[in-house]
């Protein structure tokens, strides 16, 4: 402002006044469009972008997945999944933008007499609110939480994500057995058909046993008919969560069973819960985020305090300097009113915490104690079943011996078709409750230890792929 304490002295002074005043504003114009973010525009894609199957080797497609590679690719490629991950690319802006000083503001004027024998007054004014030095601890605060909070919902997401991709997997690959089993049922009902054909043609069977035979094949067929469907719809959603072409060809390897935890583990793991959970963790860093906001709602009841400088000549050429204080008075209560309500709104951050552990607890026990009993029951049904094998191989050659109807031959394959598929439903029941487990004791899902909760002391290292 020294170039306009010089102002007025001379016709020649007032014009060099002017051209650095010119200058000086050149100047600054450019130095604050230096700063301004541009614009490009960003073309949306006009076809989808599939991800390509892993490789085992390069240039060699992976001939089998099993259930590890496909929630590891879930994560790398899933388009929902890599969208949810910008988040974390905003919440860093936003930390950055809380912790920078509030603009100055520059005021100018002038004024042109209309009588002679009077100069042109100005003035300059140049002011900034100060009130941010009580509040900007804590507004850092609030955003560094928020954005604590904004990385572990991305971990719990993803934890989301690989959970479901599991689940989708053991659907693919159980439907993708039970269509097996079912094949050997209708072959089986086929090879009796033929049976009681031949039979018919023997007059060796009534014409009723034939077309109850024909029935009993239909609804086998029948049977297949709608597992092939269902094996479609989960290869499908198995293939929208790995973000493959609809047309991809790959196998999928048996998913293996897990141990179950005991009661003192399932103690240990629920005790640990809002050490390893990521939801938890992020509803911990909401929690602080809305009490570092209650705490600047609470320092803001302060009134907003401006000060500035200003420099100022009038008509008579009297030139003068000045400070100016502007300070808002908080007669209405609207300060009051914002820091009850950020008050409410942590009271709420605090019960939604505590309802999520207490469901988490409750689901995680409840879920262990039902796969108990499914442990149980398969034990069951396994020790079964290699009687049943035997009983079938035997009816295998006796049948073929001749020492052995159609029918009966057909009722011991169809009763180990029966145990199989139940066998098979287990498994699949129970691989799907254990992934579930996993993830309500906190537990990395397979495939997703990029995402292991060690990010709990160091947030920021949540990995954006």
């Amino acid at each position: 402002m020294r170039w306009c304490m010089a102002a007025g002295s001379t016709p020649g002074g007032t014009r060099m006044a002017c051209d650095r005043a010119r200058r000086a504003g050149a100047l600054l114009l450019v130095l604050l469009l230096g700063g301004c973010v541009s614009y490009q525009p960003r073309p949306l894609a006009q076809a989808p972008r599939w991800s390509p199957l892993p490789a085992a080797a390069p240039g060699r497609a992976l001939p089998r997945l099993d259930l590890k590679q496909a929630v590891a690719l879930a994560l790398h490629d899933n388009p929902d999944y890599r969208a949810a991950l910008l988040d974390a690319r905003i919440s860093t802006l936003q930390l950055r933008a809380a912790g920078l000083l509030p603009d100055p503001q520059l005021s100018a004027s002038a004024d042109h007499p209309g009588t002679p024998g009077y100069s042109r007054a100005w003035g300059l004014g140049l002011s900034a609110d100060v009130s941010w030095l009580l509040t900007r601890g804590a507004t850092l605060d609030a955003a560094r939480a928020q954005r604590t909070a904004t990385l572990l919902n991305l971990a719990w997401r993803g934890w989301a994500l690989a959970q479901g991709t599991a689940t989708d997997f053991i659907d693919a690959w159980s439907a993708q057995q039970r269509c097996a089993l079912l094949q050997r049922q209708v072959d089986t009902e086929r090879t009796r058909a033929a049976a009681f054909s031949r039979a018919l043609q023997r007059r060796d069977v009534t014409l009723e046993n034939a077309a109850a035979n024909l029935v009993t094949l239909a609804a086998a067929e029948s049977q297949l008919a709608s597992a092939e469907q269902a094996r479609a719809a989960a290869r499908a959603r198995l293939d929208a969560d790995l973000n493959l072409p609809p047309d991809a060809r790959y196998t999928l390897r048996a998913p293996s069973v897990l141990a179950l935890p005991d009661a003192h583990q399932l103690d240990a793991a629920l005790a640990a819960l809002p050490r390893t959970r990521p939801d938890l963790l992020a509803l911990a860093a909401a929690a602080q985020a809305r009490d570092a906001e209650f705490r600047a709602a609470v320092l803001a009841q302060f009134p907003a305090l401006s000060v500035g400088i200003t420099r100022a000549s009038d008509t008579s050429r009297v030139h003068s300097t000045g400070i100016g204080i502007s300070l808002s008075l908080p007669v209405f209560g609207g300060a009051q009113a914002r820091a009850r309500i950020a008050g409410a709104t942590r009271d709420r951050a605090v019960a939604e915490y505590q309802a999520r552990l207490d469901g988490a607890d409750r689901a995680a026990r409840a879920l262990a104690a039902q796969l108990r009993l499914l442990v149980a029951q398969r034990a069951q049904l396994v020790g079964h079943l290699p009687q049943l094998r035997e009983l079938a191989a035997n009816a295998d050659r006796a049948f073929a011996g001749g020492n052995l109807s159609g029918t009966a031959w057909a009722g011991v394959q169809q009763n180990l078709i029966a145990r199989e598929l139940e066998r098979l439903y287990l498994d699949a029941t129970l691989a799907k409750g254990q992934v579930a487990l996993a993830a309500l004791l906190g537990h990395v899902p397979p495939g997703a230890a990029a995402l292991s909760t060690a990010t709990s002391s160091n947030p920021a290292e949540v990995p954006i792929p």
